[in-house]
């Protein structure tokens, strides 16, 4: 792997490295010219990073050691500290406190780790509009200023990164900028998420390697979706150009139902007459019916704006799915019949 070069103008260490938002976030950064260190936990797959492994060094480590974090700070000293490593769902055990102990304690040992070691580097602490939890339809289009009224653990534990990342901040001078990323989509999703379980499921469909059945929970839902590659660009660019202390949503500015993401999903397939079947199991509890966000205060600092079309969201991370299935493909004489 490279190794890092202290005196480059720009070090930047990415948390989460091989997840979904950081592979891309890698990506680009190494577009920029920026050497790039990650942080990933033990064991975890870097199938997401395997195509620029060789183009970044990599750091095995618990965001939950704070000795482990302040060795590598004082190593590599980062000129900007991008923190996407975070827990999005429970273990097998369904332990809640998981998300507390990875989301907002790894967070805090992070943080104190900068105040230490070096606390003139910005630090982006990535957040999700999950935190804002039950909205009105009236009280769209959300901007930074609403209220927190998280519903699952994962948004309160978002929320309590977001305040703890303000602490630092207020009372320590750490120059942490906030972001709050609305439906992310894109190649690469996890498909724990809707949009990705939809493209998985229609890949394999396509393959024949599952009967022609979509499950579905509540298609009536409306969403603000944003691609993945439009949402690290926000990151790069509010980390250099945003204000310490601030928070800055990333969104579309508009909302669409899950529905039509399913309808536009299954356009694009090479198979016609996909049953679509209702599963009780994939709804949601306290399930918002409409959430969308406003991006106005991130385009007056940055100049930033969504420009990859939804649709072609879509298509790239159907795309992935196709190409992941592909690979993982069982033998034909296993698959499901041909339907008409």
């Amino acid at each position: 792997m490279a190794k890092v070069v202290t005196d480059r103008q720009q070090v930047a260490l990415v948390t989460g490295i091989a997840g979904f938002c950081g592979s891309h976030l890698t990506q680009r950064l190494l577009e920029l010219g920026q050497h790039v260190v990650g942080i990933e936990a033990e064991g975890t797959p870097l199938s997401n990073v395997d195509h620029i492994v060789d183009r970044i060094e990599l750091r095995r480590a618990d965001i939950q050691d704070p000795d482990q974090i302040r060795r590598i700070l004082a190593e590599i000293t980062p000129n900007r500290i991008y923190h996407l490593a975070a827990l999005t769902k429970p273990g097998a055990d369904q332990d809640y406190r998981a998300f507390y102990e990875v989301n907002v304690y790894g967070t805090i040992n992070l943080l104190e780790s900068v105040q230490v070691e070096m606390p003139d580097c910005p630090v982006l602490i990535t957040g999700s509009s999950a935190q804002y939890g039950l909205v009105r339809p009236g009280e769209n289009p959300i901007g930074e200023t609403h209220p927190f009224c998280p519903v699952t653990h994962y948004a309160v534990s978002k929320a309590a990164q977001d305040l703890a990342a303000y602490c630092y901040w207020a009372t320590k001078g750490v120059k942490v900028i906030r972001t709050r990323a609305f439906n992310i989509i894109g190649p690469r999703q996890s498909p724990y998420l809707v949009g990705s379980a939809f493209a998985k499921q229609v890949a394999e469909i396509e393959q024949r390697l599952r009967e022609p059945v979509i499950e579905v929970g509540n298609l009536d839902a409306q969403r603000d979706f944003v691609d993945v590659r439009d949402t690290v660009r926000a990151y790069q660019l509010v980390l250099e150009r945003g204000e310490p202390g601030e928070a800055y949503n990333i969104c579309s500015g508009q909302a669409r139902s899950i529905r039509s993401m399913l309808e536009r999903l299954l356009t694009l397939s090479t198979v016609r007459g996909i049953e679509i079947r209702y599963d009780p199991a994939r709804i949601q509890p306290a399930d918002v019916p409409i959430q969308f966000g406003d991006y106005s205060k991130l385009e007056r600092k940055t100049d930033w704006r969504p420009e990859i079309p939804f649709e072609q969201s879509l298509l790239n991370l159907l795309d992935y799915w196709r190409e992941r299935c592909r690979r993982e493909s069982v033998p034909a004489s296993t698959r499901f019949e041909q339907w008409q």
